[in-house]
């Protein structure tokens, strides 16, 4: 029996070690990464909320354009001294009443009120539309960005290992040219110190590339236990096809398809539909009215049919006006926060319009910039690639010294860092550009 037990609690913790194993070697896409955020992030989620409640919010103002219908009714049974109806004698009687009655009335004019709150309804829902798809580039660029730097994480930490590989290699070819008498002590000192400063850069781009994946996680709402890499995908298209549009092109686009500032045109015109809205009340309001409705009489000598159909069916109709007279400043006082907060919706949609501007020639400069950086970062990694096989086949042939070596090298390793984060900073430099623009489609975003 304890044969028994053990070889099944060695089967569980082999699963486990297996499921933990399949676990590490998660690989997440970018497209993965967006899809993910966009369903989990908790702003994007509830904004949509938000629009459900506005979208109610604007159908209950145009059924206020629209008549009003309601029916009431009652039954009530008494007992005791009360009048008869038909003699009018005081008399201890037993008497039922059923009455039913079809109500509707029709505000035919109070100032244009429901017309303009229609309309600002109508505008908020448009605005908070433009919201949602504003955040949700926002969501894309922040994954985006997020991505880029575990993606550089990476590479930097694939390049702190093979530069630790390296600096053993060379310790170990040190100490070999040491013990024959060919390099001094000094040599293997320092090139033993220079491999423990490389190992040091290993444990901090490990550190930061946990941290950073933390990050993510957090973003994405992924399970922090559970480990992941990320897909490196390939360039970007050829992007100095941009750098032959105009700015003048580029901020006319923005202005054009950035959700944000139509979000900001939709608040502007909700103040203003608001505004016209708080003058109503300062003119008179016309209300029609109509009721039709019947009753039965329990005293009355017909049976029930015939007194609601024939004897008691009654119908009312008619008119109630109201002319404002003095409102204790209620009017004056919404007028006022009407027209601030529609003189603020300006300010804030010109400012956002500057905004937008600085933003797309800021994704410009930073198009130009990152382009220039990747051809340069390329002479850069090339040369110091060149010049470390040269210094190490010198040092080889004991021609220079561990100390030009040691340059070399960190030269290299300068270089293949600037390469890297040049690269990925290439990747995702489209995504910029269509988010600094309003042109970004989650949907349109495939792998390469």
């Amino acid at each position: 029996m304890k044969k028994l037990v053990t070889a099944f609690c060695l089967c569980v913790i082999a699963e486990a070690l297996w499921a933990q194993g399949s676990e590490a070697n998660v690989t997440l896409t970018f497209e993965e990464a967006v899809k993910i955020g966009l369903e989990k992030n908790v702003i994007l989620n509830q904004q949509k909320n938000t629009l459900m409640t506005a979208q109610a919010q604007k159908l209950n103002s145009m059924g206020n354009l629209m008549p009003n219908f309601s029916v009431t009714g009652g039954f009530q049974r008494q007992e005791g001294q009360q009048q008869n109806t038909t003699s009018g004698d005081l008399e201890d009687l037993s008497t039922d009443y059923f009455g039913a009655q079809l109500n509707a009335n029709y505000n035919i004019f109070n100032g244009l009120r429901n017309i303009n709150s229609y309309a600002q309804s109508n505008n908020l829902v448009n605005a908070q539309s433009y919201l949602i798809k504003r955040s949700t580039q926002d969501v894309v660029s922040n994954v985006a960005l997020q991505y880029l730097q575990v993606l550089l994480d990476q590479e930097l930490l694939r390049i702190a290992q093979e530069n630790h590989k390296a600096q053993q290699a060379t310790l170990d070819q040190t100490k070999g040219f040491y013990d024959v008498g060919a390099r001094a002590i000094t040599d293997f000192y320092t090139q033993d110190a220079q491999t423990k400063a490389a190992q040091v850069l290993v444990i901090r781009a490990k550190n930061t590339l946990v941290n950073d994946k933390a990050l993510l996680s957090q973003t994405l709402q992924l399970d922090p236990s559970q480990d992941f890499n990320l897909v490196y995908p390939a360039l970007a298209e050829d992007l100095k096809a941009y750098l032959n549009v105009s700015m003048d092109s580029l901020m006319a686009i923005a202005i054009e398809y950035r959700a944000d500032l139509k979000q900001s045109n939709s608040l502007v015109e909700a103040n203003k539909s608001a505004m016209r809205a708080a003058v109503s009340g300062y003119v008179p309001s016309v209300q029609l009215y109509a009721n039709y409705g019947s009753f039965y009489y329990s005293l009355i000598q017909d049976d029930f049919s015939n007194q609601f159909k024939t004897l008691n069916p009654s119908l009312t109709y008619g008119a109630n006006f109201t002319i404002p007279l003095f409102s204790r400043f209620l009017t004056r006082s919404q007028r006022v926060a009407a027209k601030v907060n529609y003189d603020n919706s300006i300010l804030t949609k010109n400012n956002l319009e500057k905004t937008v501007k600085i933003d797309v020639q800021r994704s410009y400069n930073n198009l130009v910039n990152a382009i220039e950086n990747y051809e340069s970062s390329l002479s850069q990694f090339q040369a110091g690639e060149l010049a470390l096989r040269a210094q190490q086949e010198s040092y080889n042939l004991g021609v220079s010294a561990q100390v030009v070596l040691a340059q070399a090298n960190q030269t290299y390793v300068l270089g293949a860092a600037a390469k890297a984060q040049a690269e990925v900073t290439l990747l995702f430099q489209k995504i910029q550009l269509e988010y600094a623009l309003g042109t970004l489609v989650p949907e349109e975003i495939q792998s390469k």
